[in-house]
């Protein structure tokens, strides 16, 4: 196992695939005017995060400090060709998905969209998923208050966003207006792994990144009422590998050596009776949400969400949420949040299992066995944290503010947002952030 490098030729797909939707959008105005009607926006976060630990956490954060965690620019065009018909294309700089040391241009949302009444819209194309409260949104940061929106519940998928159709219907009731939305498409996305140890031939220390295939769609149902919102979403994907590879492990079995001394099979090389895959599996994932006005300029916002993966072990099926308490303060907006993340018992506990088995040394090939040990627990995501966070937000303007957070998280059993260090286990312990940013739109 080892790191996995962005090929030239990989990078050339990108920017053809980036250039063949700015091409398809730009050919609109050969269509004449007034049959057509442009608008251009633009978005962007400049921000720093710094930790007091020197391991990395979300990827990027340590105690040197970086840039990467949250700076993003983002350009949207928008296109109307008459009352019902329209276009919109979304471009976005961020941080590689499938490289820590770069940034990369990707298309966030590149749809046509069909409105044939007041209460329906059709869309084709690229699309977000509407997965959380703030789906929408969330690249763009003048759009809510939060320094970040919460990781523990925002880190369900790594991708966001699918290829295919969707509906909205709007019912306007006395008491406020009704929304069911639905979804049905493709998304590839890129689940990154740490491995701790550099121990070869078993792995080389770093990030690796499994590339995978989804397919699916869901419902979500709204219920918005003056400025508060209610919302319940379901969703089901089926995942398999992208590169080819068929053989997803459903569970590592146990290998007895001699009384009291085994090992996991978690390689197909170790000696056992061999590893149970499956080709694909189903990942359910079920969120409650809601943005309620409290009175006397407070605001009450939280999200839950339960995945269920019944098929296999090594997965990551989780509890996650958080709750949070904004006051608005003429142009200050400070909060309070508490946010968990919990994986459900079968990843955690073989996780542990398998993290915590090692043979002896006088066992033949006990360093094989034990450095593969460590690299099957570093592959299978699991988490155990919750954090607690302090901030502010300050609005220049309806376009641009400032925020800043002072955040700190416990990591309980273990969490693979962490990447431990050689030959470690982070576990029982705390990390403080702090976080500054600007968030503008034009």
């Amino acid at each position: 196992m080892g790191r996995r490098i962005t090929t030239r030729s990989e990078s050339c797909t990108t920017r053809r695939n980036l250039g063949a939707y700015l091409a398809g959008l730009l050919s609109l105005a050969t269509l004449p005017v007034a049959a057509l009607d442009f608008s251009v926006s633009g978005f962007g976060t400049l921000g720093y995060a710094r930790s007091d630990r020197s391991y990395a956490y979300q990827r990027f954060i340590d105690d040197g400090g970086t840039l990467s965690r949250d700076s993003l620019a983002g350009l949207q065009v928008d296109a109307k060709f008459a009352d019902q018909f329209g276009a919109t294309l979304q471009v976005k700089a961020a941080p590689a998905m499938t490289n820590d040391k770069q940034y990369e241009g990707t298309v966030s949302w590149a749809f046509l969209s069909w409105r044939p009444s007041n209460d329906w819209l059709i869309r084709a194309g690229r699309q977000r998923i509407p997965l959380y409260l703030y789906s929408q949104s969330f690249d763009v940061g003048v759009t809510y208050d939060f320094a970040r929106l919460p990781t523990e519940m925002y880190s369900i998928s790594p991708n966001n966003d699918f290829d295919g159709l969707s509906f909205s219907k709007n019912w306007g009731l006395d008491s406020g207006d009704l929304t069911l939305d639905g979804f049905w498409g493709k998304s590839k996305a890129d689940i990154r792994v740490w491995l701790r140890d550099n121990t070869p031939p078993v792995q080389s220390a770093g990030p690796i990144f499994r590339a995978l295939g989804l397919k699916g769609g869901g419902l979500a149902l709204s219920y918005k009422k003056n400025e508060d919102v209610y919302r319940f979403g379901l969703g089901r994907v089926v995942i398999g590998e992208r590169n080819g590879v068929s053989s997803i492990p459903t569970t590592f079995p146990f290998v007895t050596l001699f009384p009291g001394v085994g090992y996991y099979q978690v390689d197909a090389a170790l000696p056992g009776p061999g590893i149970p895959t499956i080709s694909r599996f189903g990942y359910t994932t079920a969120t409650l949400g809601a943005d309620v006005d409290a009175g006397s300029g407070f605001r009450a916002v939280g999200e839950l969400a339960r995945t269920f993966v019944p098929q296999t072990d090594v997965s990551t099926q989780s509890t996650r949420g958080y709750a949070s308490v904004l006051k608005r303060l003429e142009k200050w907006t400070p909060y309070v949040t508490y946010a968990f993340l919990r994986s459900q018992a079968r990843p955690l506990n073989l996780h542990n299992s398998v993290n915590n088995t090692t043979v002896p040394a006088f066992v033949p090939g006990a360093v094989l066995i034990n450095a593969s040990q460590r690299a099957g627990a570093d592959g299978i995501l699991a988490y155990d944290q919750s954090s607690w966070a302090v901030g502010t937000s300050y609005a220049f303007s309806a376009t641009s503010k400032l925020k800043a957070e002072w955040m700190r998280v416990r990591i309980g059993q273990t969490s693979s947002l962490v990447d431990a260090p050689p030959a470690s286990n982070i576990r029982n312990q705390h990390i403080n952030v702090l976080s500054v940013s600007y968030n503008f739109v034009f």
